[in-house]
């Protein structure tokens, strides 16, 4: 089992996005993630002013969250409005904010081991302090989370 990861990183002040999409309750035992994707999926098309190809999967945690918890999860376009949002679409506004950015290459099945090394090895190893705001990874429409070379970036809001 890897314990440590090739891991490109950069700090990024993002910009306010407009996000839309749909969004479940989920934990990390009972993962719905696949649900929310699969609904988004199906119905994409029908936004009308998308940005760009990319997606977010983007997480909404409560504040001094554990892994038993359950969260918010949401699958999203960026839009440059919300004025033309297709029936039943959920809208998010990202707030602008500082974010520990990393550039990940492989299966999403390592998620699980790539997010334990981020929070309980590299993060207090280089000192960075966790900011209570948005998680998100940013992908393109083609992402296929059971290839090898399926890319994705990390985006992890610090102060």
């Amino acid at each position: 089992m890897k314990t440590e990861f090739d891991l490109p990183h950069r700090i990024e002040v993002v910009k306010s996005k407009k996000l839309i999409g749909f969004s479940i309750t989920t934990s990390f035992q009972d993962n719905k993630t696949p649900m929310v994707w699969k609904k988004f999926m199906m119905r994409r098309r029908e936004i009308p002013n998308r940005i760009s190809n990319q997606l977010f999967s983007l997480q909404i945690y409560p504040e001094n969250f554990t892994p038993d918890q359950s969260f918010i999860k949401y699958a999203l376009a960026e839009v440059p409005d919300f004025d033309n949002i297709p029936e039943g679409f959920d809208i998010f506004e990202l707030e602008s904010g500082k974010y520990l950015v990393f550039s990940y290459k492989g299966k999403a099945d390592n998620g699980p081991e790539l997010f334990r090394y981020l929070f309980q090895n590299f993060i207090p190893e280089n000192q960075f302090e966790v900011d209570h705001r948005p998680h998100f990874e940013i992908f393109g429409d083609d992402y296929n989370p059971n290839d090898n070379s399926a890319e994705e970036e990390i985006w992890i809001p610090v102060k």
